[in-house]
């Protein structure tokens, strides 16, 4: 029953930090944590979300009181974030749903290696995309794997 509720009170705090030092910050955190009388559960960094440095806890305070004096630390981030908002943010959204015809990428595996084309066309079910090479003397359409491009510029009209 105590951790049940436990896990209901506990909420995410955001600490804004200097970037490419989130993991530098959370080991300087987790090393406070863990010497001190601080009541945080976890210390989360996110790729993708740079500058910024999750520490889970019942309150803010808390956050504000660990995260004290720390060199690369900028301020923390009023209110919290709900574990169902962090969910959506640590699952990654597969490659081939962000991928829409027109857009333009370029292949970073394979013997293409370093080609860049348009999106033809998209296989969502076998996770493939098929290409037409901007760079080759003729129209040529290839079938590759949405994992092995990257996306330079999105079609017109998307966002």
């Amino acid at each position: 029953m105590a951790e049940e509720k436990k896990v209901e009170l506990s909420r995410f705090y955001a600490l804004r930090v200097t970037q490419g030092q989130e993991y530098n910050v959370a080991y300087l955190l987790y090393r406070r944590a863990t010497s001190g009388n601080y009541k945080v559960y976890s210390i989360l960094v996110i790729p993708a979300l740079k500058g910024l440095v999750f520490v889970e806890s019942d309150a803010l305070y808390e956050a504000q009181r660990l995260a004290y004096g720390l060199k690369h630390v900028r301020g923390v981030i009023g209110g919290a974030v709900s574990l169902a908002e962090m969910e959506k943010m640590l699952k990654p959204k597969p490659l081939v749903e962000q991928l829409n015809v027109g857009d333009l990428v370029e292949i970073i595996r394979g013997p293409f290696t370093g080609m860049r084309g348009k999106i033809v066309g998209i296989d969502k079910s076998r996770n493939e995309v098929k290409v037409e090479l901007a760079e080759a003397v003729f129209v040529l359409p290839v079938t590759i794997s949405a994992e092995d491009l990257k996306v330079i510029k999105k079609a017109e009209g998307e966002s």
